[in-house]
């Protein structure tokens, strides 16, 4: 069974409001007016009942005489009752005295009451009509009775041209409803037809597609608007992906390409030659750790992506960068490092992540220092800001790469450098997450200059 559509369905719910409604309150009118019809024949036919009761003569002489009839004179029911109303002169026990035209018979069961109480009142569907009975004389001493029919045909009829124009408005009205709800369901999901359309398109591989809603800024537009935004990230996010996993796959090539030569060359001659065996189990034994410090890179890389913030706990700065140059000394010895300033400095931070950052710039600047020459690291505080900086004497970094050094896999020009350019991309990473950054610059005096600010209070990551 096919579902139906969001515009059906708004059509049928605006239908369905209209009808309950409209019913509602035609269902109310009706009733209000029959009830106010009704009553309106009840008091006539009773105050002409009444009204005639009190003419009659009752004899006695306590009863004036004036104004007053027999209960058989003929002008009773003739001349004064009202047009349209049947009047009828019975006897206690229903026989009837006298009547104009072809009144209605009182009930008996009506006619025992009006004998007791005075007074009864009845409707009577055939004939139509409402009947008022009055008593004529004492309860001990009845003399007759008075029955007033007041015939409701035409306040039947009336309300039934309002029941038919009430049931026909409804119907038209739920009609109506249901055809302006799906028009306007129609132009209201305009936006969201797009949204569809784009994702889709997206969905399809073309990741430039966009909504681009220009239709006015309500609640569709603002979602409109928030996806344009996602998909921009989304193919930004893929494009980065793509050239992630090319520049990834590029820099492997290096290194398994290297093991593969020196493989082939150990099973055929350099297998018998005890130099040559050593020089490709060296060449092997270097592609090999290069390889793996690359995967050891894209794996801490993804985690960074991925995996939320570690705890961050108090931490003496100056202890992370005295152990840091320790790390990184061995890798160049022949380099020097010095520690030019020291300021004691503590914060909330990841030991190990902010470590890996300074090995990481140090390493850097061993690469690109010159044999013999130095290289100086300093941590200075200044406020609510420590900053960690580390400089060599290398050949600097060209104008246009000062930030582009930072993107992954991006490698200085320098041609000793044979790193696959994450190290770089790890520390800014690892910085924002602190909310820090980590900046370059050449210095006037040669060599580049890198710059770890950080935040020694609490503060989101990648703000400042």
């Amino acid at each position: 069974m096919t579902a139906l559509g969001l515009r059906a369905r708004f059509a049928l719910l605006a239908a369905a409001l209209v009808l309950v409604i409209a019913s509602a309150v035609g269902a109310g009118g009706y009733l209000v007016l029959r009830h106010a019809l009704l009553a309106r024949a009840d008091r006539e036919a009773r105050g002409q009942a009444q009204q005639l009761a009190g003419l009659v003569d009752v004899g006695g002489p306590e009863q004036p005489q004036a104004n007053q009839v027999e209960i058989s004179d003929p002008s009773l029911i003739h001349g004064f009752a009202r047009g349209g109303l049947r009047v009828s002169a019975l006897r206690t026990d229903g026989r009837v005295i006298q009547a104009n035209g072809q009144a209605p018979g009182l009930p008996e069961r009506s006619r025992r009451q009006c004998v007791s109480s005075g007074s009864a009142l009845v409707h009577l569907g055939h004939p139509e009509v409402a009947i008022a009975c009055a008593r004529v004389g004492s309860t001990r001493e009845p003399t007759g009775l008075i029955a007033v029919a007041a015939p409701l045909a035409d306040e039947r009829q009336a309300l039934a041209r309002l029941a038919a124009a009430l049931a026909i408005g409804v119907a038209a009205g739920t009609v109506l409803a249901a055809v302006l709800a799906r028009s306007v369901a129609h132009r209201a999901l305009r936006p969201a037809r797009q949204i569809a359309s784009a994702a889709e398109a997206i969905r399809g591989g073309a990741l430039n597609q966009r909504i681009e809603y220009r239709g006015p800024r309500d609640e569709l537009g603002e979602l409109a608007d928030i996806l344009d935004a996602s998909f921009a990230e989304l193919e930004q996010a893929v494009q980065h992906q793509r050239r992630f996993v090319a520049d990834a796959s590029h820099e492997l090539r290096t290194p398994i390409a290297t093991i593969r030569a020196h493989a082939e060359l150990l099973r055929g001659w350099a297998g018998q030659s005890p130099p040559a065996r050593s020089a490709a189990l060296a060449a092997i034994d270097q592609a090999s750790r290069t390889a793996g410090r690359l995967v050891a890179d894209l794996l801490y890389l993804a985690r960074l992506d991925r995996l939320p913030a570690p705890m961050r706990l108090p931490t003496q700065l100056d202890q992370i960068v005295i152990d840091a140059v320790r790390e990184a000394q061995p890798l160049r010895p022949e380099v020097p490092i010095s520690v030019e300033h020291l300021d004691e400095t503590r914060l909330s931070a990841d030991e190990l992540a902010l470590r890996r950052v300074l090995v990481n710039l140090i390493a850097n600047a061993l690469r690109m220092s010159p044999h013999a020459t130095g290289v100086r690291v300093a941590l200075r505080r200044a406020g609510v800001h420590a900053t960690v900086t580390v400089s060599d004497r290398g050949p600097g970094i060209p104008a246009d790469q000062l930030e582009r050094i930072f993107e992954r896999f991006r490698t200085t020009t320098s041609p000793r450098s044979g790193h696959p350019g994450l190290g770089l991309a790890i520390a800014r990473e690892i910085a924002r997450a602190h909310g820090g950054d980590v900046r370059a610059r050449n210095d006037p005096g040669g060599g580049a200059v890198f710059t770890v600010d950080l935040p020694l209070t609490e503060r989101a990551p990648g703000s400042g």
